[in-house]
This record gives structure tokens, sequence and C-alpha cells, in this order.
């Protein structure tokens, strides 16, 4: 799965480029937003974890673990985000073709669009960074830990 999310990421990142700064659209804006998040949780989350399960312990120490649960929280945070202003973005657009004849619509504007992404990460970030407060190693033996969130009563 790693190796998938890491190939069909990047091509989905690459494939959204633009030939020219230009050109850019709204969507190619949203799908390499959507990329980068889902990549945050390939390379940060997604290896470490597999890394651990083959190890058969959590191996990384606690600094990562932190780092660990930071990115799976911010990653999923935007991931969601993002998903949720490309179906907003893609409405938008085909009831706008039905109802103005295919006329522009809000999320056309790429200062709107950068000013929604800037806002998700900033609130992705915000709610994701007690995970680097509030971790911890553990296990039930000295062989066997596991990264977990620990929120103290």
């Amino acid at each position: 799965m790693f190796i998938a999310g890491v190939v069909g990421n990047n091509w989905l990142a690459v494939s959204s480029l633009p030939k020219a700064l230009s050109g850019l659209r709204t969507n190619e804006i949203l799908f390499i937003n959507l990329a980068i998040s889902n990549l945050i949780t390939n390379y940060l989350v997604d290896l470490p974890d597999t890394m651990a399960d083959f190890a058969g312990s959590w191996f990384l120490g606690e600094t990562y673990c932190g780092v660990f649960r930071f990115s799976a929280d911010l990653s999923e945070t935007s991931s969601i985000f993002t998903t949720f202003f490309i179906s907003i973005f893609w409405h938008q657009k085909l009831v706008g073709s039905l109802k103005r004849g295919g006329g522009p619509v809000r999320l056309d504007s790429l200062r709107l669009v950068a000013f929604l992404l800037a806002g998700s990460w900033t609130v992705a970030v915000v709610f994701s960074i007690p995970h680097f407060f509030f971790v911890k190693v553990e296990g039930s033996n000295e062989t066997e830990l596991d990264c977990v969130d620990y929120f103290p009563d």
C-alpha cells in the first residue's frame, strides 16, 4: 500500500502541475494539495508504521513518536478539508453549468482557494500540535513497545 500510495500521489502531483504558471487553475491546486497531504501520510506515517510492524516493536523513540502522531493527524485533517473543497468546487461547476451556461464560480478565484487552503492547513496544524506533547512509547513488556497518545486526566 505504501508503494502504491507513493507512486499514485507523486503521479497525481506531477500530472496536475501546469505547463506554465499563468495556466494554474483551481482544480490543479486542489489536486496538488491533496497529493501533498497524502504524501505526508505515506512518508511520515505509513513507512515508519510498517517498519515498526516488521520490527515487532516501536524502535524509533519517543521524539519521532510525536512527529508520527502529529503527521498522521495533520495529513488526515488536511486531506479531509481538501476533499471537501474539491467536492464543493465540482458541485459549483456542475450546478453552475446548468444554471449559468458554464460561467465562472466562486472557487474559480485562486485567491479564495489559497485562503481556504491556508486556513485549512492552519486548523490542521493547531489541532495536531498536542500530539507533540501528549505521546509516549509504552508496552506491556520490554520487547513490544508501541507509540500511543497519552492524555493525562
